[in-house]
């Protein structure tokens, strides 16, 4: 009996564990059933149809519009000239006048160097060449190509020899006629002989005269160099950046001093990607803005383009002068630039709130015949405060929605409510 009723037991339990599963069975059906009925009633609706009532929106056309097209980048603003000014001559600083930031002008004494050793220098030299110069019976030192017979000793000498060779001929003419002696004759010769030599002696030493004083007027103007350099002045026009030395310093040859900033204008120097070689050129407006004035815009000139690019970023280098004349950049600037290339006359833009953004596209809805079409679209550049570039994607007069697009699917029925905006010149 107990075997019996054991057997009975797992016969029951049996029939519970497979009524149950028909049960499971049956459940998934329905469900599946049902929701196959729900996905068929939210399928996509055929053009022109869709459940429940239109969606108002405002409409407006795509407008064609004039475009600057620009090649953006990204350098660092330098001084159109920068210059180190050192000293030339030796010697302890007397005193400095210029300092950080002070503007200065070309020749502008910026510092001064004792200069008492180098006007001694100065006058003796004067002194020598003054006293060469009246050896020679001259008031200024004569020229390399100068004739030295005007000079006062060889035309004393040429004088002197002119008597003697006169008095020789008439002694030569008496002694052939036996009217003087022999020794009156020898004299006459003598002296001739005599006044030749010294002809030929003055001709010589007013030469070295001369060399003398060109050398010494040579030596004169080196002198006068050290003493004006003495004087440290700018060599270009801009402002001070630097100042290295204090008065009471004794500096050597070569020293640095200063260092002068040309700040107008300035150079903004930048790599351009070479994909837009095409459309550089020298000459092309350039507009650049920096941080500390993020609301200004600067406007230059591009100068300079590199005629080779860099191996390793594939891009040139340019070069563009910058309108500084307010002294409101500095060089070190980090500057962001716009070379304005060309004007597009043909670009298509819609309003921002056209478009809707989602996982990286861009969309707007395009609405025809009270029906609304996404289009992905490819945007450009900004123009104005509210308008966008539509590179592709739409076509001139295509009307897009600029309302309701939170409530816009594709194939969604719209009502035009609001005004339409006009193409352009408002046709």
């Amino acid at each position: 009996m107990k075997l019996i009723q054991c057997k009975m037991k797992i016969v029951k339990r049996r029939l519970c564990i497979l009524h149950f599963a028909i049960c499971i069975l049956s459940f998934g059906q329905v469900f599946v059933f049902s929701g196959c009925e729900r996905g068929s009633s939210a399928a996509k609706p055929e053009k022109g149809q869709f459940q429940g009532s239109p969606v108002p929106v405002t409409v407006t056309p795509v407008r064609t519009q004039k475009v600057q097209r620009t090649v953006e980048l990204v350098g660092t603003l330098y001084a159109n000239e920068e210059v180190t000014v050192a000293a030339l001559v030796e010697g302890r600083l007397a005193s400095v006048s210029a300092d950080l930031g002070d503007r200065v002008r070309p020749g502008e004494i910026l510092a001064r160097i004792q200069d008492d050793e180098f006007r001694f220098g100065v006058g003796q030299i004067e002194g020598s060449l003054g006293e060469t110069l009246a050896k020679l019976g001259l008031e200024k030192v004569p020229p390399p190509n100068f004739d030295v017979g005007k000079t006062a000793g060889v035309l004393k000498a040429q004088a002197e020899l002119n008597d003697a060779q006169a008095q020789l001929k008439r002694m030569q003419a008496l002694y052939a006629d036996k009217v003087i002696s022999g020794q009156e004759h020898d004299s006459a010769e003598t002296r001739y002989k005599t006044s030749l030599a010294a002809y030929k002696n003055s001709v010589e030493e007013a030469k070295a005269l001369v060399a003398n004083a060109s050398s010494k007027d040579s030596q004169l103007d080196i002198a006068k160099k050290k003493l004006a350099d003495a004087s440290i002045r700018a060599p270009i026009s801009g402002s001070i950046s630097n100042r290295f030395v204090s008065a009471g310093e004794y500096v050597k040859v070569g020293a640095p001093l200063f260092t002068i900033v040309q700040d107008q204008p300035l150079k903004l120097r930048g790599l351009v990607p070479e994909r837009f070689a095409p459309e550089i050129r020298v000459g092309q407006p350039v507009e650049v803005k920096v941080d500390p004035f993020p609301d200004r815009a600067f406007q230059g000139k591009l100068t300079r383009i590199s005629p080779a690019a860099e191996l390793t970023s594939r891009s040139f280098l340019i070069e563009a002068l910058i309108d500084n004349s307010e002294r409101t950049l500095k060089p070190g600037f980090f500057a962001k630039a716009s070379v304005l290339t060309r004007v597009d006359a043909g670009a298509l833009t819609v309003p921002q709130q056209a478009l809707v953004q989602f996982a990286g596209l861009a969309k707007v809805f395009v609405v025809q015949d009270e029906v609304a079409r996404e289009r992905v679209v490819e945007t450009g550049v900004r123009v104005g405060k509210n308008e966008v570039e539509i590179a592709k994607g739409l076509k001139p007069g295509d009307l897009v929605a600029i309302s309701g697009l939170t409530r816009l699917t594709d194939g969604a029925s719209v009502q035009v409510s609001g005004p339409t905006l006009p193409l352009k010149d408002g046709k």
